[in-house]
């Protein structure tokens, strides 16, 4: 089941959800029409919500504004973090292409979905930088300064986007990692993982993990808060799979998803449960 939170129609998750998974439409209209027509409704409906998709988002949207406006006082303000940035490369797979990169591409794609589904949301980047707002003091990391974004928003969910990198190539698969801090992280992190299996990954065995003191925004934080380990850019087939425009959306999608799911869940009194 697909949620939209404040009822707003969203127009991502239909066309994705199509786009993604038209088999589930075609099904769905089996005892309807014949199979031609069938087959001409879904192709015709992919198509036009994929053009859509690619002309039609970034005008819709101001994301120039999105960093350092002023915010609107919500039950839920997701904050999406797109790890590294600027100098800092993140991990570089062996055909040099940067974590910092992928991040970005995924949480500006994510930003989108979100605001379609009526969730307010806010970047801590949204180009390629480390994140030292107003001449902050560069001798330190920017995690700090990261960590006091977050705090800064009222009713804050953290979603920090990042990409695994490992001695075995073979290794592969999302993995979510959630803080101790707040008792519904780990539900946020299973939603994500759960709708990521379902619709790109179905083979992927991994489980999510509580964060420890090894990422110091999840140990630090005290609002609901993950970090999302989108692949293994050691991996040569996922990471050629991850520098994808395609896939990039297809992630950003699945993990609108699980973030609308959770929020749903929440509004319902089901986390709590």
């Amino acid at each position: 089941m697909i949620y939209c939170v404040n009822y707003i129609p969203c127009l991502a998750n239909l066309q994705y959800f199509i786009a993604l998974k038209g088999d589930i439409l075609y099904n769905y209209y089996i005892n309807i029409i014949g199979d031609i027509m069938k087959r001409v409704f879904v192709i015709t409906i992919v198509f036009i919500f994929t053009f859509l998709s690619c002309f039609g988002i970034n005008a819709l949207l101001e994301r120039s504004n999105a960093v350092h406006s002023g915010y609107i006082k919500s039950k839920y303000n997701i904050v999406l973090d797109a790890g590294h940035g600027g100098a800092d490369a993140g991990t570089i797979a062996a055909d040099g292409t940067l974590e910092k990169d992928i991040n970005l591409a995924i949480v500006l794609n994510l930003y989108d979905f979100l605001r379609f589904c009526g969730i307010n949301c806010y970047t801590i980047r949204n180009t390629d930088d480390e994140y030292y707002p107003n001449g902050l003091d560069r001798s330190k990391s920017d995690l700090y300064n990261r960590l006091d974004y977050v705090n800064g928003i009222d009713n804050a969910v953290l979603v920090s986007i990042h990409q695994n990198h490992y001695t075995d190539s073979a290794e592969w698969g999302m993995q979510v990692w959630y803080t101790e801090n707040d008792k519904t992280s780990n539900l946020l992190a299973d939603e994500i993982l759960y709708i990521s299996k379902k619709f790109l990954q179905p083979e992927n065995k991994r489980f999510n993990k509580p964060s420890g003191s090894s990422y110091y925004i999840l140990y630090k934080a005290s609002v609901p808060s993950v970090m999302v380990e989108c692949g293994f850019m050691s991996n040569t087939d996922e990471n050629s799979k991850l520098k994808s425009d395609k896939y990039q959306k297809e992630l950003a999608y699945c993990i609108t998803m699980g973030i609308n799911t959770y929020l749903y869940k929440d509004i319902n009194g089901e986390n709590n449960g």
